[in-house]
């Protein structure tokens, strides 16, 4: 466990959810071009409209659903290994679960959701929160740290618009980023404990 690393994206899942329809979409163009039986050209450009507009829907909504189901199925494995969550978040692109009597922080992100990664918390070198504050206000609250050289970023909020800093929304949003570094720096001390007392 001390060696694993944090791998964010499984690069074969990524390409078969993002080049996978487009391939079908491009192989039935082909065929409607080439074949000049007309009932097999309209099927073929029939199939490929469905690929082109399925393929969309896929990526916005069928990659979050198995994130979802995945993320609930690593968490049962991770607390079957006597990890205890303490405090877990679970956001649009990742997963993460700290357990602060042992010092340990366990990912799971969506672009490599078959697996977890799970690290001491004293391989952090750096943690903290992000408001998104700017003029106007913010449209993305945010904790993040830095754990081998591997920035995570773990959104409370985010949104299409611009909300005002007092929004609650955006107030509830900095709370849980504050609640989660509070989590990470319990578990960092924690590992660093044990580390001491283990020399």
């Amino acid at each position: 466990m001390e060696q694993q690393q944090i791998k964010k994206r499984n690069v074969t899942y990524m390409l078969i959810n993002i080049l996978g329809p487009f391939v079908i979409f491009a192989v039935c163009i082909l065929v409607s071009v080439l074949v000049e039986d007309r009932n097999v050209m309209s099927g073929a450009i029939g199939v490929a409209m469905v690929a082109f507009f399925g393929g969309i829907l896929w990526l916005v909504i069928g990659t979050d659903i198995i994130y979802k189901k995945q993320a609930k199925k690593r968490l049962a494995e991770l607390d079957a290994t006597g990890f205890t969550r303490n405090h877990t978040f679970t956001a649009d692109g990742c997963t993460v679960a700290v357990d602060v009597v042992q010092g340990k922080i366990a990912m799971i992100f969506k672009w490599n959701p078959f697996q977890y990664s799970t690290v001491p918390a004293n391989r952090v070198t750096k943690m903290w929160v992000d408001d998104g504050k700017t003029m106007g206000g913010t449209s993305r609250v945010s904790f993040l740290f830095v754990v081998d050289d591997v920035k995570v970023r773990v959104n409370t909020f985010t949104s299409n618009r611009v909300w005002s800093m007092k929004s609650d929304y955006v107030l509830e949003a900095i709370s849980k980023a504050d609640m989660m570094i509070e989590s990470l720096k319990a578990a960092y001390n924690a590992a660093q404990a044990g580390t001491q007392a283990g020399a």
